[in-house]
């Protein structure tokens, strides 16, 4: 579960030990005081239904924590007209759960109109009275440049909260991106007290830092430890993770990974769709390089431009069978790329150039992004270059580099 979905349920629901939501209908009947019931009642269904109209009974004695519990009750049944009455009589009690049920509401626009601006006086209220899930609300709604919402976020990781945890590792990475290894290390250890908490965003945060040696020294097997259950649950970052560490454990059989890539670009990953897209283009047979066209094309349209080159170079691998209108577009998502700086895209572009493939033949044209390509370190780029200098155009005294600039 992302740090966004957890911190928007309703604040304390799912710490409730009372009411069951399977019980549903029951509770329908019983929260309108209609005490005839059609089929005879369990007795775990029986105690519930004392067990709310208890609850009832103290709310309108004005107990705070029978009004939370009750309209807590209305929130799990979609009743919120129900629910505002007990509920704010709750809030005017003091009781720092309701008031952070009560800001849900007015974030998600249940009951009453929506209105982030309430949300958060509600969430800074709750919070100040110990309410974790309105402390975490309030990291994820206040401006980055309110300095309350870093307090925020370290109290409820202090707190033990592991939403707070999982958003204070998030804040301290990006810090860490700019301060080094000690803000890295602390963020590792807050993911780390989040992910033995079960949570999901934690957990693939831990395996990610173990794969990449961010805050912790590197180890694969470790990590491993913390993808499986987030991949288990489809989390499609931990998919692509567990297909890298295969890859990387064992390149010579790519299949074996091919089931978690497809689950993670099933799911909109880009890197998986590019990564899936460019072993099946390197499989045998017409069907896995259809099927490498179509992840590659998915991650081109979400603006991956390593897809964009590769899916150009499967076009062209196929260019006797390609036609006319396949070689402009190849043409096209090169030309795409190289503009964006992928140098291999600049040499596939050159090309094309060179050739005449997919548009008009330009041998200059095409020496300028070789010489762009070369400049990045491609190698048959340079070598290119060198042909083409010695052999057919001449530069002025600026020699290679640069004079593609002028």
């Amino acid at each position: 579960m992302s740090m966004a979905q957890a911190s928007r349920r309703p604040g304390g629901l799912a710490g409730l030990t009372g009411l069951t939501i399977t019980l549903m209908t029951i509770l329908a009947l019983a929260l309108s005081t209609a005490m005839a019931i059609g089929s005879p009642l369990t007795d775990q269904q029986a105690e519930d239904k004392r067990a709310f109209i208890e609850q009832l009974r103290q709310a309108r004695k004005g107990d705070p924590e029978a009004q939370w519990r009750v309209a807590t009750t209305y929130v799990r049944l979609g009743e919120y007209e129900r629910a505002l009455p007990v509920l704010s009589s709750a809030v005017a009690g003091g009781h720092a759960q309701a008031t952070g049920l009560l800001g849900w509401l007015n974030e998600e626009g249940r009951g009453v109109p929506k209105s982030v601006e309430q949300a958060i006086v509600l969430y800074r209220s709750a919070a100040e009275k110990g309410d974790l899930p309105s402390m975490v609300a309030l990291t994820r709604l206040l401006p980055r440049s309110d300095p309350a919402a870093s307090a925020y976020r370290r109290r409820a990781a202090e707190s033990g909260s592991a939403d707070g945890q999982y958003a204070l590792g998030l804040e301290l990475a990006a810090m860490g991106a700019a301060m080094g290894d000690e803000k890295q290390a602390e963020s590792h250890q807050w993911f780390l007290k989040a992910a033995q908490q079960g949570h999901r965003g934690a957990q693939v945060a831990v395996a990610a830092r173990l794969l990449d040696g961010k805050g912790a020294k590197a180890d694969s097997r470790a990590a491993l430890v913390w993808l499986k259950p987030a991949s288990g649950a489809g989390d499609p970052v931990a998919n692509y993770l567990l297909a890298r560490v295969g890859l990387a454990e064992d390149s010579a059989k790519p299949d074996s990974v091919v089931p978690a890539l497809r689950a993670a670009a099933a799911a909109g990953h880009r890197e998986a769709q590019f990564m899936l897209g460019k072993l099946l283009a390197a499989a045998e047979g017409a069907e896995s390089r259809r099927e490498a066209a179509q992840w590659l094309e998915k991650a081109h349209a979400a603006g991956h431009l390593a897809a964009a080159n590769r899916l150009g170079e499967l076009i062209l691998d196929a260019k006797a069978s390609a036609s006319l209108q396949q070689l402009t577009y190849a043409r096209g998502l090169f030309f795409k790329a190289a503009e964006n700086g992928n140098v291999d895209a600049m040499y596939n572009f050159a090309g094309m150039q060179h050739m005449g493939l997919g548009g008009d033949k330009d041998a200059f044209e095409a020496l300028k992004w070789y010489s762009r390509a070369a400049e990045g370190k491609h190698e048959r780029a340079a070598v290119v270059v060198e042909d083409l200098l010695g052999s057919t155009i001449k530069t002025t005294s600026l020699g290679t580099k640069g004079f593609w600039q002028k």
